[in-house]
């Protein structure tokens, strides 16, 4: 299949901000978990844990604020705040489940690499009726490093048996970019609210998508 006149034959998605309208809770969380410690949230913070592992993050944050908890604490205490959001409440944005179906129904893979651990993405994408066993699903917990680099990237195109070179990678953060060209991918950058609203991502990106429903309606009637 072609997308954006290339020939794709997989198509990696990371979740958070891309697939998924969940950046909201991380925004939350980051506000709420820096109150309960004695700390006012602030923008900067969010802007710089956002492209980070989480593991990370975790270190930063301890680093940053001085905390007493240690890394695995907080980790835990994040996990907590937002496994019932992404169980029960986290939503697909617009149009993106039946992009995937579509991508399915031409017989291109589908994997998804995201930097959520395996406990709160797995319930996530079954609760919107993704079929893991259709479309593998690849955890930062299974990786050294973060989406500056290839590794995830990798992992994902193995589990669906594909060469990197006819896979795209569909990611919302500019470090992404990076870890996708490095590895030999295709990028097609995508718009959220949180995470690249205001920025100049779009003109950083080969490709990008605004808007999945309006895509989908594109491509049904002519490759792009």
């Amino acid at each position: 299949m072609k997308l954006f006149g290339k020939e794709i034959k997989g198509a990696i998605f990371d979740l958070d901000g891309t697939l998924l309208d969940s950046m909201w809770v991380w925004e939350k969380v980051d506000e709420d978990f820096l109150t309960e410690n004695g700390h006012p949230p602030t923008k900067d913070y969010t802007q710089t844990i956002k492209q980070m592992h989480f593991n990370e993050a975790a270190e930063y944050t301890k680093r940053r604020y001085n905390l007493v908890q240690s890394v695995g604490e907080i980790k835990n205490r994040w996990i907590e705040m937002v496994k019932e959001e992404y169980a029960t409440n986290i939503r697909m944005k617009e149009g993106a489940y039946e992009f995937v179906d579509y991508l399915l129904s031409r017989n291109v893979k589908v994997a998804f690499a995201t930097t959520l651990f395996r406990q709160m993405a797995e319930p996530c994408l079954l609760n919107n009726g993704i079929d893991l066993i259709k479309c593998p699903l690849t955890t930062i917990e299974e990786v050294s490093r973060g989406k500056g680099f290839p590794d995830i990237y990798l992992k994902a195109a193995q589990s669906i048996f594909q060469d990197p070179s006819h896979c795209m990678i569909f990611e919302d953060i500019p470090l992404a970019i990076q870890g996708a060209r490095s590895g030999g991918f295709e990028f097609c950058g995508v718009y959220d609210r949180y995470s690249n609203s205001g920025s100049d991502f779009e003109s950083m990106c080969d490709n990008y998508i605004a808007d999945f429903k309006e895509f989908l309606s594109c491509i049904k009637d002519k490759n792009i």
